[in-house]
């Protein structure tokens, strides 16, 4: 009996500490809020009313030291851009073709394969001389390989020689000289030697040919008067003589004749 008193007694006190903890803490919180209460109502001094305007002018109110205007931020507008078109770039034009080929590659981007078919062209054929078409390195080409017809047989063009002269007569060309000494007599050394032969006539035989102009392009003897020294009299005699131009079919060619010369010592 009486260790539950005790006990019931040490309960009871334990429970009145706790109830006066409790209460303690409770006004001591109580203090503390009501101290700093006072502190900010000490510390803090209305302002002044403020003074009275003039009639019918501004009003100021004084605002506390602290306060700080908010500040508005400008917003700035930004008009909308309108977007820009891409490039546009000429689309390389594709054409459309027609063919069957085949090749063959590795398909790297830079192997440019081994063409089978429609390669392009090729290297230029070799000129064929004789085909009757004037091909790169030839000046001529008449389809045959004959020389001497203005082309050769090598297709180049030839240098026609001129046409032969034509042979005329004696009296047809002698119509046509026009100038030159005709009397052309020996020398005197010459007369002496027949004199001292008992040579009495001789007579000698030119031949001459004319251009297509009339002059004389060529002279020689044919018949030789036996005495050179007068041949050669003869021969220059005849190189300067003049013709008119000998027409065949109204052009001029070259004509050739001869002339017979006698001389005779009376």
């Amino acid at each position: 009996m009486s260790r539950r008193w005790l006990v019931a007694v040490s309960v009871a006190a334990h429970l009145c500490i706790l109830i006066g903890v409790f209460v303690t803490g409770v006004w001591r919180l109580d203090q503390l809020e009501r101290g700093q209460t006072r502190t900010r109502l000490d510390g803090w001094h209305p302002p002044p009313p403020p003074e009275p305007a003039p009639s019918g002018g501004p009003v100021s109110v004084a605002l506390p030291t602290d306060f700080k205007p908010k500040e508005h931020k400008k917003e700035i507008v930004k008009s909308p851009r309108q977007p820009e078109p891409p490039d546009e770039k000429p689309q390389p034009e594709i054409g459309q073709g027609s063919g069957v080929g085949s090749g063959s590659g590795s398909g790297s981007s830079t192997d440019k394969g081994t063409c089978t078919e429609n390669c392009g062209p090729g290297p230029a054929a070799d000129p064929v001389c004789g085909n009757n078409s004037v091909e790169a390195g030839e000046q001529c080409d008449d389809g045959n390989l004959v020389s001497g017809d203005g082309c050769s047989a090598t297709c180049r063009i030839e240098v026609r020689p001129p046409p032969p002269p034509a042979t005329v007569l004696p009296t047809v060309l002698q119509g046509l000289r026009i100038s030159g000494e005709t009397q052309v007599h020996p020398s005197s050394m010459t007369q002496t030697q027949m004199a001292h032969d008992g040579v009495r006539r001789v007579d000698g035989t030119v031949k001459l040919c004319i251009s297509g102009d009339g002059a004389v392009t060529q002279t020689r003897m044919l018949g030789t008067t036996g005495y050179s020294a007068y041949d050669a009299l003869l021969l220059a005699a005849v190189h300067d003589w003049r013709y008119r131009p000998y027409l065949l079919g109204n052009r001029a060619v070259p004509a050739c004749s001869t002339v017979h010369f006698v001389y005779t010592i009376r």
